[in-house]
């Protein structure tokens, strides 16, 4: 089942090798801007954003797993 939510563009896969062990990462795509200082930064959403990511993986994703959130949005800094 795909991830869907608001603000999402898109999802991808990616595994993660480390010396603490091997991670499954969701990568979300996102128009939210993730600056808190950014005048447009909605935090409100970006919560809802991350609690549906959230969900996605613990129902989705065998064993350790973390979300990376990118934004499309330009001036983000």
């Amino acid at each position: 089942m795909p991830f869907r939510a608001p603000h999402v563009s898109f999802v991808s896969f990616a595994v993660e090798v480390q010396s603490s062990g091997v991670t499954q990462a969701m990568i979300v795509e996102t128009d939210l801007h993730l600056n808190p200082r950014h005048p447009a930064y909605d935090r409100l959403a970006l919560t809802q954003l991350i609690a549906a990511a959230e969900a996605y993986t613990s129902a989705n994703v065998e064993g350790p797993s973390s979300i990376r959130l990118i934004s499309t949005r330009s001036g983000e800094i």
